[in-house]
């Protein structure tokens, strides 16, 4: 229920940011006819799977199109942490974990294809829309810590979208945050949540290309 309130807000909030502009599909259209330049990045964003956070990193890279629209491929994957919801916890403490707790851990690996549209991009601000739509498999753990009592790995198919938004602090140093929403189309809905990312952006490409013109013109 909650991951239905967020994506209707989601798509709330896309559309009405795109209010003012009925011909979405014929801006990206026109874009693609521009000049691409290739990109690549790390990406890092907190999951909510089963009330629990699950950091994921990635890495991303594609081309984007008269500086408003990308495509991209992504690599995701969490990496294994102590956040787990405790399912039986017959001779500790609350929250605590002793040689009976019987406890489970959730994760997940995919590869994704998306796009992401620029509908602002001010002197401070700049907010983009990304949709994408990836392949690869959950992971869930039911152990104790002397056993591994059940160990799944099943597929997802999940389809992401959300609104990510920066603040220009300095040419070359960014403030983002995102929020967005994860579904699967097959019929493994436990990885499906909100996800969320928040942190500072270091604008390498800008600094390569100032680089470059600095070098081009001592030569």
């Amino acid at each position: 229920m909650k991951t239905t309130i967020l994506t209707f807000i989601l798509a709330i909030s896309f559309v009405s940011a795109n209010a003012n502009s009925l011909h979405l599909i014929d801006s990206i259209r026109y874009d693609f006819r521009h000049k691409r330049r290739f990109y690549i990045g790390f990406d890092g964003k907190n999951n909510i799977v089963s009330s629990l956070n699950i950091k994921m990193f990635g890495l991303q890279g594609g081309f984007i199109y008269n500086s408003r629209t990308s495509i991209y491929v992504g690599l995701y994957n969490t990496y294994d942490n102590n956040t787990r919801n405790i399912i039986y916890n017959p001779t500790a403490a609350s929250g605590v974990i002793d040689s009976n707790t019987v406890y489970e851990k959730y994760g997940m690996g995919y590869i994704n294809f998306g796009i992401e549209y620029i509908f602002l991009n001010s002197k401070r601000w700049l907010l983009s829309a990304p949709v994408a739509i990836g392949i690869g498999a959950g992971r869930y753990t039911k152990q104790t810590q002397r056993e591994i009592l059940k160990y799944e790995t099943p597929g997802i198919k999940p389809l992401e979208f959300g609104v990510n938004a920066s603040y220009k602090l300095t040419w070359w140093l960014w403030l983002g945050a995102g929020l967005g929403t994860r579904i699967s189309l097959n019929s493994t809905h436990t990885f499906n949540g909100p996800f969320y990312s928040f942190g500072l952006q270091f604008k390498t490409g800008e600094m390569v290309k100032r680089i470059e013109k600095v070098l081009k013109k001592k030569n």
